[in-house]
């Protein structure tokens, strides 16, 4: 279609060209616009035939080399192609290996966070099992249950009769405690706080009422006080305020 809009047909081409065109409207407004394109191609086409030309009369091995030259220059043009194609398509496979790594890094750590999950869900399992036991054997009926009579250690600074200890057998869930007050204050309500030997709370409750023989009862659970040594002091409330009644010192044995 190029060389028929520079008018370099032979009779026969032309008359070829011209049925195709009365046919095809796509190539008839290619040739239009070849037409009127007419001088750029012709520009356009004039170094190659050049080059061909001058080739072309002479021997057969210009013609050879010429060809050779083409043929060189087209692979050329391919090679660079084809690393570029290739360049895109390492970037493509490198960009798909970062993200694989990325997911995988993902999936080890929520893989590890599961696996951590499961591990405290077993833990609280085993607890909740723990405690349900516990509740178990509190609702048994208790028998041999120890009891320890506790004299105050100093009661405003006076002094104390010692440690007092009590020795429970090993199945026994309760031990009970009768807290003895000689004289002082009467208050309307008494509170109790219990602390290990190194001087942490471990509880501490209200409303503990004083007897007609001037005593406290208080049963305590095993599993909330093993073995050990407690000291156990007793406060009088009145008029939101709180006063040291006294201190009594228990040791805790299990055998």
């Amino acid at each position: 279609m190029t060389r028929a809009a520079a008018g370099e047909l032979n009779r026969s081409e032309r008359g070829m060209i011209a049925d195709h065109l009365a046919v095809c409207s796509d190539c008839a407004q290619e040739y239009r616009i070849l037409r009127r394109l007419k001088p750029s191609v012709t520009t356009q086409l004039g170094w190659p035939r050049r080059l061909i030309g001058g080739f072309s009369t002479s021997p057969p091995a210009y013609a050879f080399a010429a060809a050779l030259l083409v043929v060189s220059l087209a692979c050329a043009v391919w090679v660079v192609t084809l690393r570029r194609e290739n360049a895109k398509m390492t970037a493509r496979l490198e960009e798909q290996l970062s993200n694989r790594d990325q997911i995988s890094q993902s999936l080890a750590e929520t893989r590890r966070q599961l696996e951590e999950v499961m591990r405290r869900a077993e833990e609280q399992r085993k607890e909740v099992a723990e405690m349900r036991r516990s509740l178990d054997d509190l609702y048994q009926p208790q028998v041999n249950v120890p009891i320890a009579d506790l004299e105050l250690q100093d009661v405003r600074g006076g002094a104390g009769r010692g440690v007092s200890t009590v020795r429970a057998p090993a199945g026994a869930n309760l031990f009970l405690l009768f807290l003895h007050v000689a004289g002082g204050p009467t208050f309307s309500d008494y509170a109790l706080e219990i602390s290990d030997a190194q001087g942490r709370r471990v509880w501490r409750a209200r409303g503990l009422r004083r007897s007609q023989e001037d005593t406290f009862t208080v049963a305590l659970q095993r599993r909330l006080f093993p073995a050990g040594q407690y000291r156990l002091s007793l406060y009088g409330l009145r008029a939101g305020r709180s006063e040291s009644v006294g201190v009594y010192t228990l040791r805790v044995r299990y055998h």
